[in-house]
């Protein structure tokens, strides 16, 4: 089980809140799970390492679009992109124990202090997850100054560094140290994201991980732009399609910016941070689809609120 697919859930159940959404996603990773687990060809492609992520990712966003809420299409999503093939079947059964616990109120089962590296990645998976309902660049430059700031003011201080840093203090008063700290003063989402750094690491990596949140914000730029391939100019009516699509396959908003590459024959290539989507694929896709597609597919779980 990869750090950053415990971290995104964390971030999403910390959005989520209200137990009754919960409770909806729960029962919707569920429903999702016994399709996956009836079809040996959805199986199969799902757990094939030579079937990219971001394919096996659109097969997903394809079936169950239309069945299951954004949130909970976005966390299978996110599980997919996060672990190998090989791993997607028991992430998902760990998903879902994650989710229905959190909607019936039960606290996680305690984990043990992470070292730098893991901490990290589970950072990242969370920074995921807080950070995608920004809607611009402003916002994700104000929630980066914010964190740079308190780094400052962390280095600046030998009291706040000593109390942030002392390897006997409790995890969970760490936190609510930092929260004391911020709540009010910066945006939601800086705090949650100092608050989340205080109570999974090591006390004394907790200013180093400030900094690499901070690099993480600056990142997230770059994961909000597809610079996209064509063979000819897109119109209004396709780039925003175009978006529309590629937000599903990563999970969040993405903008658009084209340049023709007469090399592209048809249809598109379009390149998110570290993520390639060759839309010369989408024929194998709709074979897929086709394939898969059945009367077992169905998906009902109610209330999706």
């Amino acid at each position: 089980m990869r750090q950053s697919i415990r971290g995104y859930t964390d971030g999403v159940i910390e959005q989520v809140g209200a137990e009754t959404n919960l409770a909806s996603i729960a029962a919707e990773l569920v429903a999702i799970k016994q399709v996956i687990d009836s079809s040996e060809d959805l199986r199969r492609v799902l757990s094939d390492s030579g079937v990219t992520a971001p394919a096996r990712r659109a097969v997903v966003t394809e079936l169950f679009q239309a069945r299951v809420g954004e949130r909970t299409l976005q966390m299978v999503g996110f599980v997919i992109d996060a672990d190998r093939a090989g791993e997607f079947r028991a992430d998902l059964g760990w998903l879902v124990e994650r989710v229905q616990g959190a909607a019936r109120n039960a606290a996680p089962m305690p984990q043990t202090v992470l070292g730098r590296i893991a901490s990290e990645e589970r950072l990242d998976g969370y920074a995921t997850a807080v950070l995608a309902p920004l809607q611009n660049a402003n916002e994700l430059t104000r929630v980066e100054d914010e964190l740079f700031s308190f780094m400052r003011i962390i280095d600046g201080s030998t009291e706040l560094s000593a109390a942030l840093g002392h390897r006997e203090a409790p995890a969970a008063a760490r936190r609510s140290l930092v929260e004391d700290l911020l709540s009010g003063k910066v945006d939601p989402t800086t705090m949650l994201l100092a608050a989340y750094a205080a109570q999974i690491g090591r006390p004394r990596d907790y200013r180093a991980l400030i900094g690499y949140l901070v690099d993480r914000v600056a990142a997230e730029s770059n994961r909000r732009l597809a610079e996209v391939r064509a063979p000819v100019e897109l119109d209004a009516s396709q780039r925003e399609a175009l978006a529309t699509a590629l937000s599903q396959i990563v999970g969040h908003g993405v903008e658009i910016r084209v340049t023709i590459d007469p090399s592209v024959l048809a249809g598109f290539v379009a390149t998110i941070g570290d993520t390639v989507v060759d839309g010369s694929a989408r024929h194998r896709l709709e074979i897929l689809k086709e394939r898969l597609a059945s009367p077992e597919a169905t998906i009902t779980t109610g209330d999706r609120s």
